[in-house]
This record gives structure tokens, sequence and C-alpha cells, in this order.
């Protein structure tokens, strides 16, 4: 068998011995290929798949992140406004118990210049009975004179004017 094996090789011309080195170069050439070239290749293909995995897992946790920000984000707005809110409500009644109190300064104040006024007015009015008495007094000497035509004594004068005075209080 191996003689007709041999045979046919030889019939088609191929060398057994160059089919050998051949068989030998290929499998030294796929090995040296497969250590210096495949290999590396294929190792830089699995890093680089990986690099890709582990990017999509980083855009994904980045995405959880971006929206748990964002969450973050509108809780401090809402956070924001409630104090900004407070605040306002606060201002609103300092300035609601600032105004009453400018009232009730006010009304006091007023009071004060009525009272103030009252006591003027008073004064002003008894100036004025007096200086009407003192008028009177006089007006009544001088009608009493001309009406008695003769002057009486000053004593009996002032008598009679004190009296007059009486009757028109």
């Amino acid at each position: 068998n191996f003689y007709y094996f041999m045979k046919l090789i030889t019939a088609l011309g191929l060398d057994l011995r160059i089919l050998l080195a051949q068989l030998v170069n290929f499998a030294i050439l796929v090995f040296v290929l497969w250590r210096f070239a495949y290999k590396p290749v294929f190792s830089i293909l699995e890093e680089r798949r990986h690099k890709i995995n582990k990017g999509i897992k980083d855009s994904e946790e980045a995405g959880l992140r971006l929206s748990e920000a964002e969450e973050h984000k509108k809780k401090v707005v809402a956070e924001a406004r409630q104090e900004a809110n407070e605040i306002i409500e606060e201002a609103k009644k300092k300035a609601e118990i600032r105004y009453q109190e400018i009232i009730a300064k006010s009304r006091a104040d007023i009071q004060l210049i009525i009272e103030d006024e009252k006591a003027k007015i008073a004064t002003e009015r008894s100036n004025a009975i007096r200086d009407i008495k003192a008028g009177a007094t006089e007006m009544i000497s001088l009608a009493l004179s001309k009406v008695l035509e003769e002057k009486l004594d000053e004593k009996k004068d002032a008598e009679l004017i004190a009296r007059a005075v009486k009757k028109l209080n």
C-alpha cells in the first residue's frame, strides 16, 4: 500500500521530502503567525471588546448619575422655592407688624396733637372770656357812669360792676 501511495505521489509530480519540508515550514509559519500575529491581534481585539463593554457600562452609570443629579437638582430647586416662599411670608408678616406699629404711633401722635390743641383752645377760650369780662366791666362802668351821670365813689362803683358781672355769668 505504501508503495502504491508513493508511486501515486511521484506520478503527480510531488516529492515527499519537499512535501514534508513544506508541511514543516507551514507548521512553523502557523506557529509564528499564531505566536506573533494572531495572538496579539486577538488580545488587542479582546481588549477592545472589553473597553467597549466598559464604555457601555460607564455610559449607563453616567446616565443613572445624570438622572440622579437631575432629581437632586429638582429637589434643591423645590427646597429653594419653599425657602423663598417662607422668607417672603416672613417679610410680609414683619411688614404687617411694622405697618401696625406705624399706624399705632401715628394715632398716638395724632392724639397728642389733639390733646395739645384742646389745651391751647381751652387756654385761648379762658383768655377770651377774661378779655370779654374785662371789656364788659369797662363798658358797664361807662354805661353806669352815663346813666347815673354822677360818679359814685370808687368803692360803690366797683361793687356795682361786680354785681353786674355776676348777673352776666
